[in-house]
């Protein structure tokens, strides 16, 4: 249907079938230097694309016909703050005419949203607190409600006329799906596809706790895990185990990291989470905080939950506490060993670890002006990316570093972590490289399954060397 140098995505069916209405670009700029995406029609019977929705200063898409075939219902983003700006849902009538902002006031970002089939509600799901809040509100403009919340999240959902279904992820049973009214109420579980396996095994639930950051005040959310086993009057190690993205959110509704907390307590590691300034699902001012700040606030931010928790715990043996984190967090990690010297050893994992570099190596080059204001060539800019680079200050690492990373990994280059390790190795630390073959930067989602379980007992086993563990030994490390 489409042809020329644009690109072309989101495509709706128009009620009466004749047309689709999707976004793109306007075709006179190179697509990797277009930031800007307009509504267009293409009609099926002849290909021929017409403007349909250019909203000055916002990039639109994912358009989507309200079931009486009255309303559009798309996102909007704007283009003056690439990186951070959040997108939020707006409608305008099928027709045409002036789009009305729904979720304007709302201080979350929304991609997407899904009508009613009575075309009165749009429903939809996004990180909120460390959970996946399910919410709807009137197509037409009014309160928020909250359908699903903490500490659940749901991932995935459809509507029917009277009928709700949708995926739903608690800590106790991680994917399970339901099916309920559309106000979300008499729910009832439709699929049993883990608990047999649950029923054999421990499963360790977060206790979830707001800190003050020493860094300027900011509340930050985090989470303690208790291990399996554990008894009273005794201490035990403790993992720090942090988010990438940076703009990530973890929490109870969230499931990647299920199998791999769980493990970690299993193995009678108590385990703090949490999310620091940058991370999603607390407002734009909170997400933006890490504003050329991947270093000093975030690392404060944990390091004072860390501290918060010794306190709240005195099963936390301060003396026996190990760092980890994949991506941004691989990042994190390096930075907070060059730093801190209190964690008795870390794992970065698929990290960054020269920013200037990252901008010439990785995938997501974008994260570089975004994040820091410029280019490596622009001298106040390398100045800060410098002065939040892990190889800056290879030098001041005591801590023993496990570099985890994949050798197709195009998100965050192999480079970065052969630098770092070399880095090391010349100034005889303590540090040891893994790298999988077949792999990218989703090594520890989707990879291959033994490659994946090999990489998370790789961590297990890195840390083992270094911990004094109290006796008796969990029964899962017997």
């Amino acid at each position: 249907l489409t042809t020329g140098f644009r690109t072309f995505g989101g495509a709706a069916f128009s009620p009466d079938g004749k047309y689709l209405l999707c976004s793109s670009n306007d075709g006179t700029e190179h697509p990797d230097r277009n930031f800007k995406s307009s509504l267009y029609k293409v009609d099926i019977a002849t290909g021929d694309v017409s403007l349909f929705l250019d909203w000055e200063g916002y990039s639109v898409g994912g358009p989507n016909f309200s079931p009486d075939g009255r309303t559009i219902l798309f996102s909007a983003g704007p283009l003056d703050d690439l990186g951070f700006g959040y997108r939020k849902l707006a409608t305008i009538p099928a027709s045409g005419g002036t789009p009305t902002w729904l979720t304007g006031d709302l201080d979350m970002s929304l991609g997407s949203g899904t009508w009613s089939k009575d075309s009165r509600h749009v429903y939809f799901s996004t990180g909120v607190e460390g959970a996946n809040p399910l919410y709807r509100i009137p197509a037409n403009g009014g309160a928020l409600e909250t359908l699903i919340g903490y500490p659940f999240g749901v991932r995935d959902f459809d509507l029917g006329k009277t009928k709700l279904v949708y995926a739903l992820t608690k800590v106790a049973n991680p994917w399970e799906v339901y099916i309920a009214d559309v106000n979300a109420k008499s729910e009832k579980q439709l699929t049993k596809l883990n608990e047999g396996w649950l029923a054999e095994r421990i499963v360790q639930e977060p206790k979830m706790h707001w800190v003050e950051s020493k860094v300027d005040g900011m509340k930050v959310q985090y989470w303690v895990v208790e291990p399996v086993g554990r008894k009273n009057g005794v201490k035990y190690p403790t993992i720090l185990n942090m988010h990438g993205g940076p703009s990530a959110m973890w929490g109870p509704g969230e499931f990647s990291m299920w199998m791999e907390f769980q493990l970690m307590n299993s193995w009678g590691y108590g385990l703090i989470y949490g999310n620091p300034r940058g991370s999603s699902g607390y407002g734009y001012d909170f997400q933006k905080a890490n504003y050329q700040d991947w270093g000093p606030g975030p690392t404060g931010d944990l390091m004072t939950a860390v501290d918060q928790a010794i306190k709240d715990y005195d099963w936390i043996d301060a003396d026996q506490l190990f760092l980890t984190g994949g991506s941004y967090a691989g990042y994190l990690t390096a930075w907070i060993v060059t730093q801190e010297h209190r964690f008795k050893a870390a794992a970065a994992q698929r990290g960054v670890y020269d920013i200037a570099f990252f901008f010439g190596e990785g995938n997501a080059w974008r994260l570089v002006p975004n994040h820091w204001g410029g280019y490596p060539w622009e001298e106040e800019y390398r100045k800060v990316m410098d002065a939040q680079s892990p190889t800056t200050f290879a030098h001041l690492i005591q801590t023993p570093l496990l570099i985890i990373h994949a050798d197709q990994d195009l998100r965050t280059g192999v480079r970065q972590s052969e630098l770092l390790y070399k880095s090391l190795k010349v100034l005889e630390k303590p540090t040891e490289y893994v790298r999988y073959p077949a792999e990218g930067h989703e090594l520890s989602r989707t990879g291959d399954i033994h490659r994946k379980q090999d990489r998370l007992m790789r961590i297990i086993e890195f840390f083992e060397r270094y911990v004094k563990h109290p006796e008796p030994a969990p029964a899962a490390r017997k």
